[in-house]
């Protein structure tokens, strides 16, 4: 409930002009923006790609400590593909290695911090609906869906067993008993986590489910939303062709 509580905030706190932004502008613009990042073979352009982005995340109301934290979750896997990329040539490294880790980070970085924001400027409800809009398969919103809602269930479940553990005075470690209790607690949820999917898949069918969302009107796009989204498709075209004119 804390993270669904927390997204919910980081909506609320967006500015009007934003939240008013017709969501399949801004999931087709967020998504040509993106691309255009991908296109990037300069690290400085797409760390400048990204400060571009903290800083429309400020100006749109998100706060930055909630956008940094959720970004933090992609470090570890960015260090474990960095130091390969480094080191896989030999000692020293060459800066060659440096300057590609470098631009690879920025453009991940860049992008889920791109992919933030478009997620938490409106209800998760009003994105899968423009996603519906936009002729994207039924199976896939589904698909997306299910995993937002249980993806928060089984987050919620691990705050509950970490504050129980706590509550009878378990420290962790890495000692036998601790490591132990680790792997019980895993089995423990794994086997939660199959028997709810299985009691879901059961209620879906006997409801006779199909896959498919139901989905409102949609809304009628305006000039603004063209502007909007023409501005951020904008920015990553000019960036491409600095790289271009001036590399």
């Amino acid at each position: 409930m804390g993270h669904v509580h927390l997204l919910k905030e980081a909506h609320h706190t967006m500015k009007p002009w934003i939240c008013s932004w017709e969501t399949r502008c801004k999931i087709v613009a967020c998504v040509l923006f993106v691309f255009g990042i991908i296109a990037l073979n300069t690290w400085w352009l797409a760390a400048f790609a990204l400060f571009f982005v903290l800083g429309a995340a400020a100006l749109m109301g998100t706060a930055l400590t909630f956008l940094l934290k959720r970004m933090a979750l992609l470090l570890p896997f960015l260090i474990f593909m960095s130091v390969p990329l480094i080191l896989g040539g030999g000692l020293p490294p060459t800066p060659d290695r440096y300057t590609f880790a470098a631009l690879i980070a920025m453009k991940a970085l860049a992008a889920m911090a791109a992919m933030i924001v478009l997620s938490t400027s409106q209800p998760v409800e009003e994105l899968l609906e423009g996603m519906a809009h936009l002729k994207i398969p039924p199976p896939i919103i589904t698909v997306i869906f299910l995993a937002f809602r249980y993806g928060h269930l089984f987050i919620r479940e691990l705050n509950t067993t970490r504050k129980a553990l706590a509550s009878r005075l378990f420290y962790g470690g890495l000692s036998v008993s601790a490591l132990r209790v680790y792997g019980e607690l895993c089995g423990s949820m794994f086997i939660k986590s199959l028997l709810r999917s299985e009691t879901v898949y059961k209620a879906m069918l006997s409801r006779c489910f199909e896959g498919n969302l139901p989905a409102t009107k949609p809304q009628k796009i305006i000039a603004a939303d063209l502007y909007k989204s023409m501005a951020l498709v904008s920015f990553a075209l000019i960036l491409i062709v600095m790289e271009q004119v001036v590399f």
